[in-house]
């Protein structure tokens, strides 16, 4: 399968791969509710248990390599809170005119490990899902066939903008464009890549749209789906224990302030 079509999604039958992709939802959302609502000390067991079910269907040396881009916006968090954090008064150090806070520190470690849990689980959701499933599965539960195109548009926009880029720099290396070499001259090379980047997507975005309307994408009545998505009943058991769990930390959030 081509990341064209399939996304992030890495072929496998793992029982990650396995579940239904509202189930897999579902616990998205619970580990992203807890990361934000429960005290920061959870934050060790989430992570814990992103990496473990990551290893679990051996795909955790991908979801670490995936942190190679958000990494830079973590060690922001950190480093800008660390300095700046308002009202701030036990300083730990100092670099030059700045100190770094205790307040700053932990405000921003915090901060940085929830993002961190958020978009590692979000990453191993999308590695294990394929969109098609994910779509068919949604509109199958009631969902709007138009929100499941666009949840659907938003998990495959990034892997063809990648695809397409690749494709365009082969081309123009194929002309002879020199891509390497000093940081002016890559800057360079990326003028002709934006304009047909942005051309070739607006066109497919047309192609799509006239792509929908010929299979009458708007239509009222009920349509017949050309996939089945499997749904054992492990998963129909699994996502009510979600469901209760994720009532049970939002229960957690507001009685720890009365507490």
């Amino acid at each position: 399968m081509s990341a064209r079509a399939t996304g992030y999604f890495r072929p496998g039958a793992s029982w990650l791969h396995r579940r239904n992709p509202v189930t897999k939802l579902l616990a998205l959302l619970w580990v992203i509710l807890a990361a934000f609502l429960l005290p920061p000390p959870a934050l060790v067991a989430l992570v814990a248990l992103v990496a473990g079910a990551a290893a679990s269907v051996r795909l955790l040396g991908a979801v670490i390599r995936s942190l190679r881009i958000p990494a830079l916006l973590f060690a922001s968090i950190l480093v800008v809170n660390a300095f700046f954090y308002p009202g701030a008064r036990d300083v730990v150090g100092g670099l030059g005119p700045l100190s770094i806070t205790r307040e700053g520190l932990t405000f921003g470690a915090v901060s940085a490990g929830r993002l961190l849990v958020a978009f590692s689980a979000s990453i191993l959701f999308l590695f294990t899902t394929l969109a098609d499933d994910l779509l068919e599965a949604l509109v199958e539960r009631g969902a709007s066939h138009r929100i499941a195109f666009v949840i659907l548009s938003s998990v495959q926009m990034v892997p063809r903008l990648q695809s397409r880029a690749a494709a365009i720099l082969e081309a123009q290396q194929a002309r002879g464009l020199e891509i390497g070499g000093s940081l002016p001259r890559r800057a360079r090379a990326l003028v002709p890549l934006v304009g047909p980047l942005l051309l070739g997507s607006l066109i497919d975005v047309r192609e799509r749209t006239f792509a929908l309307e010929a299979r009458a994408f708007g239509a009222r009545p009920d349509r017949t789906a050309y996939r089945v998505v499997s749904d054992p009943a492990v998963d129909r058991v699994l996502r009510w224990l979600i469901v209760a769990a994720a009532v049970g930390v939002v229960a957690a959030a507001i009685a720890r302030p009365l507490g």
